[in-house]
């Protein structure tokens, strides 16, 4: 047959179907154009000049902006194969036509080979235009994020593109090539008469129900019984796979076993409105129970994205505040014998050099170790291992120091302590072990004995441990010689003032530096620019993502509803012949997709309630936030979106019912317009004889 023709053929399917096709487009635009944005980001000379950070922070940013470039490449796959997935089957009966007609399979395979080149072009042309376009957007609105000063220029990345270009080239040819192959493989007038066959009734797979409901309950218990920032750290991906798995399995099981319970029931079942609507949503569930369930997942990922980045921002300054309590802080090793008169010293001589006056002077001697927190007390911690639950950060100071730091006047005999435990589980009278050491705990304490400087209460538990003497601590190390190293920090914090320049700052560093070699000197100001750049490159990437992801939820709403308005569009006639009035009918077939609408959203908000506490502590990681707080950004965050989600039923809905009543409606219409032609014409031929 003649290729122009052929082609003449492709563009008329393409303009047919254009209320599918164009969508797919869309969506997929979106996706590369999110995809060529981060990635010119990755290679922009606005982040990375000359192989070095153009700030400090700059190689954060460009680390943030590569895991989200990995990120949308993996549901770019998903989005594409999906979009195309659903297009080609709105396309069966017309491809299934071209065979009967006498097309061979080389001139469908061509004629989807054209359709399929004018889909990829408009889908890279136009995302890579627009990410061209919205790129200098893109670098002044993250600028404006991480607090750095807008720059001038532009900056095309020639490597971005052409790595976006054979990306969506190599997806676009699969999907082309999984194409042909279903078709080929198909018989053309099986796939006609496929619409007309009977449908069976969907049966109970017990198996998979038993796996959804085994994988979302261990799901939610991972996401509950999380203790720290540490457990949450490994535990989190585990219960998320788990979730997504169980929600699949009980959409597409579970939903046919609540059903078929319903139908058992004959009280209930056998009423005109129940028999209809239980009826029905069988059939309903059977085809569409996998896409509700992937409306489900992508809602809770955007829910999930939009109380974090929002969090993340919300609390940035409060933050800083929390992490860097000082302006200075100067940490030592102490292994040799520094005592903490000795450093103070030496910091007084370095803030005379530099002309800085401190203030709000604190400083802390202390020696720390990591362990297994057990029933007996903190055993050596054996890394690497799977479960890090017991995981436990141990703090030992002398009582001399613990005097010098709180004012509180303790006596302690040889083989007591004083303790304190963040999982409150302290008993005064007990024995408790150090590492195989015996100890006697004289005396709960209240609070932190080391001030600010702790920085691991929010990944793990900590236990506050006094001793009588720096004897009773080599006494620990002699009687397990394969104790982990008690190493000996000292810290010297405290505030300057607002006046005090960056070379100051500088010239103290050097100061301590010089001195001691091996210090670690952190000041706020560049700490929180630092802050900024890794939060607010984790905040640019979660909005990019939270946007896909809405697009792609929006776009699998659409396409369900246009799939169940197909089938529906056929119920609403059968009921109708059945006898139900176009009010009943149409009142069923409402309240189905009411529900089938709204289950996956309310379905990812209790999702978001199991999974609130597993959250908070896996971005203690970065963030420290109280539950209220989280908890009540979540809130609002599920609120936004029922409200999103609402308006795109609403707008959806309209498509829907356009194709479920539309030709009905249509055909009245004409029905009614024939009536009255009729109706007038007699008239005026009754007329006429009356005249006569």
């Amino acid at each position: 047959m003649n290729n122009n023709l052929l082609t003449r053929l492709a563009f008329t399917g393409l303009k047919n179907n254009k209320k599918t096709v164009i969508p797919y487009i869309a969506l997929c635009s979106v996706t590369i154009t999110v995809f060529h944005i981060l990635l010119s980001l990755v290679n922009s000379k606005f982040l990375i000049q000359n192989g070095n950070p153009a700030f400090y922070g700059a190689d954060f940013l460009r680390f943030c902006m590569t895991i989200g470039c990995i990120a949308v490449g993996i549901f770019a796959v998903i989005f594409v194969f999906y979009g195309n997935s659903f297009v080609m089957k709105g396309r069966r009966k017309e491809i299934g036509l071209y065979g009967v007609l006498g097309l061979s399979k080389k001139n469908v395979t061509f004629v989807m080979l054209i359709e399929s080149l004018v889909q990829s072009t408009c889908s890279i042309g136009g995302g890579i235009f627009a990410g061209a376009f919205l790129n200098k957007i893109s670098v002044l609105f993250l600028f404006k994020i991480v607090k750095q000063p807008f720059v001038k220029g532009l900056d095309f990345s020639l490597k971005a593109t052409l790595i976006t270009l054979v990306f969506f080239m190599v997806i676009f040819a699969v999907c082309l090539i999984y194409n042909i192959l279903t078709v080929n493989m198909a018989n053309p007038i099986s796939v006609l008469k496929s619409e007309n066959v009977g449908e069976k009734e969907p049966k109970v797979k017990i198996i998979l129900l038993i796996i959804g409901v085994v994988a979302i309950t261990y799901g939610y218990y991972m996401a509950l019984t999380a203790k720290s920032t540490l457990v949450a750290m490994t535990s989190l991906f585990k219960a998320i796979v788990l979730v997504s798995v169980g929600t699949y399995a009980l959409f597409i099981s579970g939903s046919i076993f609540v059903l078929k319970m319903l139908k058992k029931n004959k009280d209930y079942y056998y009423k005109t409105k129940h028999f209809i609507s239980v009826s029905n949503l069988m059939f309903r569930m059977k085809h569409n129970a996998a896409g509700l369930a992937s409306i489900c997942i992508l809602s809770t990922g955007v829910i999930l994205l939009l109380a974090c980045t929002s969090s993340l921002m919300m609390l940035g300054e409060q933050n800083i505040d929390i992490m860097y309590p000082h302006d200075v802080a100067i940490s030592l090793a102490s292994d040799d014998g520094l005592s903490l008169e000795e450093v103070g010293k030496s910091v007084d001589e370095a803030l005379d050099k530099s002309g800085i006056e401190a203030e709000n002077r604190i400083g802390r001697r202390y020696s720390i170790s990591f362990g297994e927190i057990t029933e007996k007390g903190v055993e050596p911690d054996c890394f690497p291992r799977e479960d890090l639950s017991n995981t436990c950060c141990l703090y030992i100071v002398t009582l001399d120091d613990y005097y010098l730091y709180t004012g509180e006047k303790e006596t302690l005999s040889p083989g007591e302590i004083l303790r304190y435990s963040t999982d409150n589980k302290v008993k005064e009278g007990e024995n408790f072990s150090i590492f195989g050491t015996e100890f006697y705990v004289k005396k709960s304490i209240d609070g932190n004995v080391i001030g600010d400087d702790d920085s691991y209460a929010n990944f793990c538990d900590v236990e506050y441990i006094v001793i009588a003497n720096e004897a009773e601590k080599d006494l620990i190390i002699q009687n397990n010689p394969d104790v982990p190293q008690l190493s000996n920090t000292l810290t010297i914090s405290f505030d300057v003032d607002e006046k005090t320049t960056d070379e100051q700052i500088q010239i103290l560093k050097d100061e301590i530096n010089g001195k001691y070699g091996f210090s670690t000197f952190s000041y706020k100001n560049e700490e929180r620019e630092l802050f900024y750049s890794l939060y607010g490159g984790v905040f640019f990437v979660g909005i990019f993502l939270t946007i896909l992801f809405l697009i792609a939820t929006v776009m699998l709403i659409f396409y369900k509803q246009m799939s169940e308005g197909m089938e529906d569009k056929k119920r609403f006639e059968i009921l109708s012949n059945a006898g139900l009035s176009d009010k009943e009918a149409r009142g069923v077939i409402k309240s189905q997709v009411m529900l089938m609408f709204f289950l996956p959203v309310c379905t990812a908000i209790v999702h978001m309630m199991f999974a609130s506490k597993i959250l908070k502590l896996f971005m203690g990681m970065i963030l420290y936030v109280k539950m209220s707080t989280f908890c009540c950004a979540i809130a609002i965050v599920c609120l936004v979106f029922l409200l999103i989600y609402t308006l795109v039923y609403r707008i959806t809905s309209k498509q829907y019912y356009n194709i479920v009543y539309g030709e009905k409606k249509n055909n009245e219409s004409i029905k009614e317009n024939r009536e009255s032609f009729v109706g007038n014409y007699s008239y005026g031929e009754c007329g006429s004889g009356n005249r006569a």
